[in-house]
Formats: C-alpha cells, structure tokens, sequence
C-alpha cells in the first residue's frame, strides 16, 4: 500500500533531521511509551507497547537508514511485527527548509501487512499511521519529551 504525507513542521531544519535521523532524538519525541535501542550501522530497534482493545502488547519494529544526504533525504526500511501480525516497508523522507524556523518534511513509502493486519482496511492503517506521525512531529514543534 502506497502512504504519502507531507506536513510544514515548525522547527528548523537542523532540528527536523535530528528528530529522524538521530535515533536518541527519536526516542525523545515519540509519542506514548517506547524505547529505542541502537543497533549500529543506522539501525535502532524501536519497542513500544500498544493498546489493542484489552490487549497491550508489545510491538518491535527494526528501522534501517540508507543513502543518507545530510539534511536533504534518507531512505527508511522497516519490519515490525506483533501477536500474529507484522508489517514491512520502505520509504523516502525528503526535508527542506521552508525559512529559518520552518522545514517542508515529505514521506513517500510502500509497505505490506500480513497476518491478522491483513483483515485491517488499508485506510485504517493509513489513518492510524498519519496520527502517529502527526504526534511525533508535534511533539517535535512543542519540544515535548517523555
């Protein structure tokens, strides 16, 4: 399924390519409870418990950085998988600075569900996908932290 986000975030450049390149920057702003843990070579495993109903189970997802071009683009892989299901995907995030305090941020990505996501809609994963996204970034614009 193709996923496509593009969003002004209100911060810097600078502090937009930290927040997706630098895995301890990540952990900060992630929205709920997660840990990252740096696997080396632009790879951090990120593990966060989700709330499924009456379930919380914890889900892992590996990230992998690749054709990294310093505060311009990075491609994205990532796995993840949970109670039966797991999903798969790649992407590019491109950044650009709109003005001193300001950065265009876009996401173009493909990923697979199988297992039990398969029963979930396509634009329900979508949906929950751009909530977590827009909650990073938010949190990314406020300087909250966990």
């Amino acid at each position: 399924m193709l996923f496509v986000y593009q969003r002004v975030v209100e911060k810097s450049l600078r502090n937009v390519w930290l927040a997706i390149t630098d895995s301890s920057a990540v952990e900060v702003y992630l929205p709920g409870k997660a840990s990252i843990k740096d696997a080396g070579d632009n790879t951090y495993r990120l593990s966060s418990k989700i709330s499924v109903g009456f379930l919380r189970p914890t889900v892992n997802i590996d990230v992998h950085l690749s054709r990294i071009v310093d505060q311009a683009s990075v491609d994205i892989e990532l796995t993840g998988q949970s109670m039966g299901a797991s999903i798969r995907g790649a992407g590019t995030i491109l950044v650009a600075a709109v003005d001193a305090r300001s950065t265009d941020l876009q996401i173009k990505a493909d990923f697979r569900a199988s297992g039990l996501l398969n029963q979930v809609e396509d634009s329900k994963i979508k949906a929950v996908t751009k909530e977590f996204i827009d909650a990073y970034l938010s949190n990314v614009e406020t300087g909250l932290m966990n």
